[in-house]
C-alpha cells in the first residue's frame, strides 16, 4: 500500500492540469518574468528594450510586407489574366497597367509601351530606314525595361534588409545581456562568500531574460524573411520572363507598323 500511495505521488505532476491551475501557473510566471525585468541592472535593461524595440521594428515590417507582398502577386495574377492576350492587347494592357500600381509586371509593360511610343516618335522625325528603326526601337525598349525592373527589385526588396538585421542582431543582444547578467551574478556570490544555489539562481534567472527576449525577437523575423525572401525570388522571375516577351511583343509591334508605313 505503500508503494502504490508513493507511485500515484509521482504520477499526480503527469495529470492534466485544469484551467484553473493553467491559469495560476501563468499568473506565477508572469510575475516572475517582470521580477526579472525589475531585477535587472541598466545594462541588462539597455538589452531589453534594445529587443524589444527590436521585435516592434521587425512585426511592423512583417505586416508592411506582408500587405504589400500580397496585393503585388494578387495584381499580378489578374493583370496576366485580363491583359495578356497577344500582339493585338498591347495597347489596351498599357492602359490597364495603370490600375495595377503594385503589380511589377504591370509597371514593366507600363515603361516599354511608353518608351515605344516615344521611340517611335522621334524616328518618324529623323525619317530613319527599317532597320534603324528596329535597331534602336529594341535597344531602348530593352534599356526601358531594365530600368522599371530594376525599380520594381527595389520596392519588392524594400525594407527585407531590416528583418534580416534584426533576425541576426537580436539573439547577439540577448546573449551579450546574458552573459552580463551571469557575470555579475558571480561577483555577488564572490562577495558573498558562499556557492549555494539559491544565492546565484535569482542572478542567473535575470540574465536569461534577455536570450528569451532576443529570440522572441529573432523567430518571427527569421521565418518572415525566408517566405518573404521566397515570394520575391519568385516574382523577379516572372517579371525577367515578362520583360522579354513583351520586348518581343514590342518589336513585332513596331515591325508591323513601319511595314504598313
Amino acid at each position: 500500500m505503500i508503494y502504490f500511495t508513493a507511485a500515484l505521488s509521482r504520477l499526480a505532476p503527469l495529470v492534466p492540469a485544469t484551467p484553473i491551475v493553467l491559469q495560476s501557473r501563468f499568473t506565477w510566471l508572469a510575475a516572475d518574468v517582470i521580477q526579472a525585468v525589475k531585477d535587472n541592472d541598466l545594462v541588462g535593461m539597455i538589452c531589453l528594450i534594445a529587443t524589444a524595440i527590436g521585435s516592434i521594428l521587425s512585426w511592423g515590417v512583417i505586416a508592411y510586407k506582408a500587405l504589400y507582398l500580397h496585393l503585388a502577386k494578387s495584381q499580378t495574377k489578374i493583370f496576366l489574366e485580363r491583359c495578356m492576350g497577344g500582339e493585338g492587347n498591347l495597347l489596351h494592357s498599357f492602359q490597364l497597367a495603370g490600375g495595377y500600381q503594385d503589380s511589377p509586371l504591370a509597371q514593366v509593360l507600363r515603361e516599354a509601351y511608353l518608351e515605344m511610343e516615344m521611340v517611335n516618335w522621334y524616328q518618324n522625325e529623323k525619317g530613319l530606314s527599317l532597320d534603324a528603326k528596329i535597331a534602336n526601337s529594341k535597344e531602348n525598349v530593352e534599356r526601358a525595361i531594365e530600368i522599371a525592373a530594376s525599380k520594381e527589385i527595389h520596392r519588392l526588396e524594400d525594407k527585407l534588409g531590416l528583418l534580416l538585421g534584426i533576425a541576426n542582431v537580436s539573439p547577439l543582444i540577448g546573449l551579450f545581456g546574458t552573459v552580463w547578467g551571469i557575470l555579475g551574478a558571480f561577483q555577488v556570490v564572490a562577495k558573498e562568500g558562499t556557492a549555494a544555489v539559491g544565492s546565484l539562481a535569482p542572478g542567473v534567472s535575470t540574465a536569461l531574460m534577455t536570450t528569451v527576449a532576443g529570440l522572441i525577437a529573432a523567430i518571427p523575423a527569421v521565418i518572415a524573411y525566408a517566405y518573404f525572401y521566397s515570394v520575391v525570388q519568385d516574382l523577379e522571375r516572372r517579371m525577367d520572363a515578362f520583360g522579354h516577351e513583351v520586348s518581343n511583343i514590342i518589336q513585332k509591334n513596331v515591325l508591323r507598323r513601319n511595314s504598313k508605313g
